[in-house]
């Protein structure tokens, strides 16, 4: 039953100019780079082959109010958005820089260490949401036109490349601000979630 009264809240802020994405994630924070980033080891062990990731959230958004990159094709006349990535994979961590547990590590200063899980030769599976001010689109399909600042069930499927290979580890990242780890995005937005559950048929 979800009835808003507990959940989870991400939020973004900002301080002297510099935008934070609220986040959510399963993993390590290892810790600030300067005042300028941080750095997260992405993953947990996981063995099993779920076939979608079901959340409740809501998300209260606003025009962008800092842009840090202005190759992302969004500016200060564009709403912020939220996203919720799910991965199912392999990652060596000795390639991918993490731990044994955690084993994608991302220094949020430096995008060579971004993960693309749709392309990623390591993922068996993915699947994401990215919700918008007035809508969603699940796994890049059409946006849905929804009031997203209430509660709304979301049923995100993993997209399987192979089922031939059972995965070593889950990561669920949870972002208030799309384009956090580029320091752009609006720096009140807010996303709450609630009842997060992995579906299996």
């Amino acid at each position: 039953f979800v009835d808003g009264k507990q959940s989870v809240r991400a939020q973004t802020s900002s301080m002297v100019g510099m935008l934070a994405a609220g986040n959510i994630f399963t993993g390590q924070f290892m810790g600030l780079v300067g005042t300028s980033g941080g750095m997260v080891n992405f993953g947990r062990p996981w063995t099993s082959r779920p076939s979608a990731l079901k959340v409740y959230c809501k998300y209260n958004t606003g025009l962008i109010n800092i842009v840090k990159n202005e190759d992302l094709g969004v500016s200060t006349s564009d709403y912020d958005r939220a996203q919720i990535k799910v991965a199912l994979g392999t990652w060596p961590y000795k390639t991918y820089g993490g731990t044994k547990d955690s084993p994608v590590h991302v220094n949020t200063t430096d995008a060579s260490t971004f993960v693309d899980y749709w392309t990623d030769p390591c993922t068996i599976a993915n699947g994401d949401v990215v919700i918008y001010n007035d809508g969603y689109s699940i796994n890049g399909n059409a946006k849905v036109t929804a009031s997203t600042s209430e509660w709304i069930e979301y049923t995100i499927p993993l997209d399987y490349r192979q089922l031939s290979t059972y995965p070593t580890h889950i990561i669920i990242s949870c972002a208030s601000s799309q384009f956090g780890d580029y320091f752009t995005g609006y720096d009140k937005a807010t996303l709450w979630i609630d009842a997060a559950e992995l579906i299996y048929e």
